[in-house]
Parts: C-alpha cells; structure tokens; sequence
C-alpha cells in the first residue's frame, strides 16, 4: 500500500505518513530488568494479586534495577 492514501494505520489515527513499513519495539522481560520490593526491603512476586500478597490499601511498594 502507498503511503499518503490513508491505508496505513499511522495515517488513520495521525493523519500523516511519516514512518511507512514496520516498526519493532523491543524491551527486556519486566522479570529479569527490575525487581519490586515492600516498605521494608522484601522482594515481592509481581506475578501474584494484591489480595495474594496480602496488601492493604495505602501499602508503598516500590520498583527497583536489577
């Protein structure tokens, strides 16, 4: 399909075609880039819920480098 006739779907949402082709994003497992840990340092497993992990509203957990 020819850029500027409205095919792509760059040019449906931006109304312009600036890009054209395919464009790849690639980012690391979430898992392996960082770890979450609670308000005193324990690493929490982000693949439970909060209710799993028993966290109460207003608990801080925060996000860190591996």
């Amino acid at each position: 399909m020819p850029l500027g006739h409205g095919y792509t779907i760059e040019e449906q949402i931006t109304g312009q075609a600036k890009q054209g082709g395919i464009q790849i994003d690639v980012y690391p497992l979430l898992a392996s880039a960082v770890e979450f840990k609670d308000e005193i340092g324990s690493g929490i497993d982000i693949r439970m819920c909060p209710r799993e992990l028993r966290i109460s509203e207003g608990r801080q957990i925060s996000m860190h480098l591996k």
